[in-house]
């Protein structure tokens, strides 16, 4: 029954020697049931004895992320762990094998992790810098051959003037270089501006693609350093002197714009020779790149292999282990440290206590210098309440974690959870019910839970985030495809499966026997008939209303078995017996005579108003009714109303009334004014009684000295005013009477939701199909195929996506509001077990490869 209440626990404190602490702690995470209570939660981790090893494992975490971009640029698949249970045996045997202190094994990864950092960035850094080496040759390649182009054979010309002086004004000068595309033109405005319009600037795009991923693309790099588009520039100025002003205007211009600028040949000799050393240039450094690439695979793949007896790749060991480390120490700081011991407390479940002391004895074996390595032994907590815990499995996890969504569940309070496996999907289902769409929902979780596994490696398949909600969703498809069934309507059409009752004689259907029923579900005649929109309301309205009654009455029952296990007599005898007649002789009496009327058969239009029985039961409780519930029983109704009538209206002073009353007597008896002096002795005396103890002891006494005053100051700072108890119990009261009627009222969406959901497949069924099927030839063939795949994505987009989420989260409201704050108080908080297994699997990450 741990699923019905969560398992008890018992609290512990545990004194491990320093020397053994790692040891200890390493043994007890493979447990994975303690639950370490933080003796301290405001004080920051970083003041803490160990902050400084979980900062070293942050950092080697760290510096693993920047190996594994590397790792995904060159392409390197690794394998990731599937069983973390093996992994962690893999790990005591390299620890064993070792002969060391396991706790030095974390210095040896931490050093090599730094070594392998180092040594791959260094090879991907000079690689990263042969690469930019060779988009600078094959620029300075491409801009030479379309400077060529532009300037042509002319340039390297020597033409001889008709008049020797004037030499230097026929004589030219020439600039090329690279800019960026977005700065062409206002280096063109700039360039016109110095010169003031005596040089000739001509400006062409360069392929980007092939300067950039030259060599990536022949190396299979990725292509994610692609820099914005550049063009080569071409300047003709006249005057080719070295000195001369305008020359130099221009170079300062060019070389503002921080790009590359290059020499142009005087000769074609001088150009061929140039591109003859960019070509060489560019194959000693295609060379070096080679080996760059080849040593830094090697470093890479180094880390891709897994070790023998291992069953992930190195660098993923690794990760998993410093994971596992920081884990360790991150819990190792829940611990207070005095000198050479380290004292704690925590939670454990009932009936464990056997497993942690084997635990600790195999961490003494395995203790290589033979530490003793600690003890534990039950105390009685005293501020903090017991964690909630219960075993979960793949089928009740998404229930319980609607339930915890709302809030945890007390200790050992009645979980939500176990009543929501079949509620919310039942609950569900009755807005969803359709036979179609139902069982189409419950071939989807079908087909998530058998193909499981084939769906984790799909990394871009929809379902992936279903998995964990496999099994709520075959449920949810079930109750849907039964409710379906109930309600015999399949896309907006009636099925007749069983055979009908009714026959159609003279354009009426005429009812077969008066013995004659429909032997599942609703009749299919009804939905020819012509009130049969009028039918369907009043059938689902009234057994949402049924059902949602009872759902309540369910909840209140269940505050009384809280009640009782928790020995809370007062709110028993005076919330939970009163809140339980009070429902039942009101809304319980409504559902009771919407059952009465429906087995009875009323003549001559003489059956009753369900609406106006309720009314008249309170503004005329002495009136007989009209038309009674029981046919020919008028007198017994009344009476019976009556007494109905007036237990209901004692119910409220009963629950109004007698707690606060006995609250406050029990206030008065035992208020005790914490400040009078003859309890500040008590408190001294034990503390000085206790200061011949050893330090470990002495320690230990110190901190139960001071829970205990921080519980006694807290107890003289409580005061139970009599006016808040008031105040307290008249909104609980005013809460539940009103609440009786909203909540009962709010159960009605279940009939809104289905009839929008019936309406809804019925205007796409006659919008769509109807009519269009009965159009023969060619014509009607391609018309029929176009709308059904109208129909087909309509009650795919609308029905299967937005009306499923739309009934899931008024199948969530009506649990949350009105069926578990009959009872639940949802204050607890989570256990959170010590569990290296968890941690892992919490951090694994899923292979690539499909």
């Amino acid at each position: 029954m741990s699923f019905f209440r969560s398992k008890k626990m018992k609290y512990y404190s545990l004194v491990i020697p320093r020397e053994s602490a790692w040891v200890v702690m390493n043994e007890l995470a493979r447990l994975g049931q303690l639950h370490f209570v933080d003796y301290d939660p405001q004080l920051p981790m970083i003041n803490r004895p160990f902050a400084n090893y979980v900062k070293r494992c942050d950092d080697s975490l760290f510096k693993l992320s920047c190996l594994e971009l590397l790792l995904k640029e060159f392409k390197k698949n690794l394998n990731y762990c599937e069983n973390v249970e093996e992994l962690l045996d893999y790990f005591s045997q390299v620890q064993y094998d070792r002969m060391k202190p396991g706790h030095t094994y974390f210095d040896e990864l931490e050093s090599e992790i730094e070594q392998k950092k180092i040594q791959i960035q260094e090879q991907s850094a000079n690689l990263q810098n042969l690469l930019d080496r060779v988009n600078i040759i094959t620029e300075q390649q491409l801009v030479l051959e379309n400077a060529k182009e532009i300037l042509g054979q002319s340039m390297f010309q020597q033409q001889t003037p008709h008049n020797p002086n004037d030499y230097q004004q026929l004589k030219f000068g020439q600039l090329i270089g690279v800019i960026e595309k977005e700065e062409e033109v206002r280096f063109k405005r700039i360039i016109f501006r110095v010169t003031k319009g005596n040089a000739w600037v001509q400006i062409k795009d360069l392929n980007n693609q092939q300067i950039d991923n030259s060599m990536r693309q022949s190396f299979h790099l990725n292509q994610n350093n692609t820099s914005s588009p550049r063009c080569l520039y071409v300047i003709v100025y006249p005057g080719a002197e070295e000195s001369s002003s305008l020359k130099m205007k221009l170079l300062k211009v060019c070389d503002s714009f921080n790009r590359q600028r290059i020499e142009y040949p005087n000769s074609m000799d001088e150009l061929q020779r140039k591109m003859m050393e960019l070509n060489q240039q560019l194959l000693e450094v295609k060379n070096l790149i080679e080996m760059s690439k080849q040593q830094l695979e090697q470093s890479l793949d180094e880390l891709v292999l897994q070790k023998q007896g291992c069953n992930c790749s190195y660098f993923e060991y690794m990760r998993l282990y410093v994971l596992k480390e920081k884990y360790l120490y991150v819990n190792l700081n829940y611990l207070t440290m005095r000198g050479s011991i380290f004292t704690g407390y925590f939670w454990l479940p009932e009936g464990l206590e056997i497993m942690v002391e084997e635990k600790l004895r195999n961490a003494m074996k395995n203790n290589r210098d033979h530490y003793p390595t600690g003890q534990i032994q039950e105390i009685k907590p005293q501020l903090t309440s017991p964690p909630t815990y219960f075993n979960l499995n793949e089928v009740t996890m998404p229930f319980q974690e609607i339930v915890n969504t709302y809030g945890i569940p007390r200790y050992q309070e009645v979980n939500p959870g176990l009543f929501t496996i079949i509620t919310f999907p039942f609950l569900f289902g009755v807005m969803f019910a359709d036979i179609a769409h139902g069982f189409m929902l419950f071939l989807c979780g079908l087909y998530i839970i058998f193909w499981k596994n084939y769906l984790l490696k799909q990394t871009d398949s929809m379902f992936n985030l279903m998995i964990p909600f496999r099994y709520l969703i075959v449920l949810m498809g079930f109750f849907a495809f039964y409710n379906g069934f109930i309600y015999n309507d399949y896309l907006s059409i009636s099925l007749n499966l069983f055979g009908s009752c009714y026959s159609p004689e003279k354009e009426e259907w005429k009812r077969e026997s008066k013995d004659c029923v429909y032997p599942f579900g609703v009749d299919p005649v009804w939905q020819a008939s012509g009130s049969s929109l009028n039918f369907m309301n009043s059938y689902k309205m009234k057994l949402s209303v049924i059902l949602g009654v009872i759902h309540m009455l369910f909840g209140i029952l269940m505050k009384g078995v809280n009640t009782l296990y928790f020995k809370n007599y007062l709110d028993f005898f005076c919330e939970f017996i009163p809140q339980l007649l009070f429902m039942i002789c009101t809304f319980g009496w409504m559902d009771f005579i919407i059952i009465v009327k429906w087995l009875n058969t009323y003549e001559n239009n003489t059956d009753p108003s369900i609406i106006e029985t309720m009314i008249n039961q309170v503004l005329k409780p002495f009136d007989k009714p009209v038309n009674p519930v029981f046919p020919n029983e008028a007198e017994f109704q009344l009476q019976l109303t009556q007494i109905l009538t007036l237990i209901a209206v004692i119910c409220i002073p009963w629950m109004l009334l007698p707690k606060p009353l006995i609250l406050g007597s029990k206030n008065d008896k035992h208020k005790v004014n914490m400040s009078d002096s003859q309890y500040q002795p008590l408190v001294l005396e034990k503390q000085v009684s206790e200061q011949d103890e050893d330090n470990n002891q002495q320690f230990h006494n110190d901190l139960q000295n001071a829970a205990n005053l921080k519980s006694f100051s807290e107890q003289s700072n409580e005061q139970h005013d009599s006016g808040e108890i008031w105040v307290h119990q008249m909104i609980e009261t005013i809460e539940f009477v009103l609440g009786g009627i909203s909540n009962t009222a709010s159960y009605l969406r279940l009939w809104a939701l289905s009839l929008a959901h019936g309406q809804l497949a019925e205007v796409f069924y006659d919008m769509c199909l109807a009519g269009k099927l009965d159009i023969g030839g060619i014509l009607g063939g391609l018309l029929g195929g176009y709308f059904y795949i109208v129909f087909a994505l309509l009650t795919f987009g609308v029905l299967m996506t937005m009306d499923v989420m739309e009934c899931f989260l008024h199948a969530l409201r009506l649990h949350w509001v009105e069926f578990q704050n009959k009872f639940y108080k949802a204050d607890g908080y989570l256990f959170n077990g010590y569990s290296y297994k968890k941690i892992l699997n919490d951090n694994l990450k899923q292979s690539n490869s499909k």
